[in-house]
């Protein structure tokens, strides 16, 4: 029973650092904008920093949709909540977060990081730049990544555990 409390303590640690994280990393997108120091490249164009703000979801999806933020922060209110259930659901026998706990705690802090965004600039900050030979012209941010990591977590884990 103490191992299971404290895989979930940790997961759960790991879904506020990377709020934090995602916040830190935010703030400073902001400064650097303020500094007029924004866009800056590593490499030209495909890798570095830049600045703008989504109003809708990954991508771009609902951009423009008025009610894209109430929609949005609700769905990422039920999903931390019902992922965080989803994680106490799940017996580990080791203290530390398996694959499939990370991924949720990924997913979690990610939503709640795009989520603090939305509920305190209307819209999510984006300043992250990674465009290979222009293959994803899209920002994106701490959160974004999380969430992606964790859902290759999750995908991982069910590779690798047949049912």
């Amino acid at each position: 029973m103490l191992n299971y409390l404290l895989c979930r303590q940790h997961a759960l640690l790991l879904a506020v650092l990377l709020v934090l994280l995602d916040d830190i990393s935010k703030e400073w997108a902001l400064w650097a904008l303020q500094q007029g120091q924004l866009p800056l490249w590593l490499i030209e164009g495909q890798l570095g920093f830049s600045f703008g703000w989504n109003r809708g979801m990954s991508f771009s999806l609902l951009d423009g949709f008025a009610y894209a933020p109430h929609l949005l922060g609700t769905v990422a209110v039920l999903a931390a909540g019902w992922f965080t259930h989803w994680l106490a659901a799940e017996g580990n026998p080791k203290p530390w977060p398996s694959l499939h706990q990370a991924g949720l705690a990924a997913i979690i802090g990610g939503a709640l990081g795009n989520l603090l965004d939305r509920m305190q600039h209307g819209a999510v900050i984006d300043f992250l730049v990674l465009n290979p030979w222009g293959l994803f012209p899209y920002t994106f941010n701490v959160a974004d990544a999380a969430i992606t990591l964790g859902v290759a977590l999750l995908l991982l884990d069910m590779v690798r555990k047949p049912r």
